[in-house]
């Protein structure tokens, strides 16, 4: 189990806040939602609330932003993928056995 947040200095906490943030955005969504869930807590600290919750909305969006895309993927490739023909059993992970 990770230490508690709040028992870590605010200089740490700041900096493992934009750790998550940054690491994140090399195609990590799951990373900003740990960051979301993991920090959230100690916004209420009013001495460093306000620089971890800028980085915690930018990690809430690009969540927001990436939930999005791979909803919308998945809703396209799923209701599409029969006339998409041989590409789409090309971009398959699993191989579709039968018709």
């Amino acid at each position: 189990m990770p230490p508690n947040p709040s028992k870590i200095p605010p200089p740490e906490i700041l900096s493992l806040c934009k750790k998550f943030f940054f690491i994140g955005l090399l195609f990590l969504p799951w990373l900003w939602v740990v960051n979301i869930i993991y920090m959230w807590p100690l916004t209420k600290h009013s001495d460093i609330g306000k620089e971890i919750k800028k980085y915690l909305y930018f990690s809430m969006a690009g969540a927001l932003f990436w939930l999005i895309v791979l909803s919308t993927w998945y809703s396209i490739f799923v209701n599409q993928r029969i006339t998409w023909g041989e590409f789409a059993d090309k971009i398959i992970v699993l191989p579709i056995r039968g018709a």
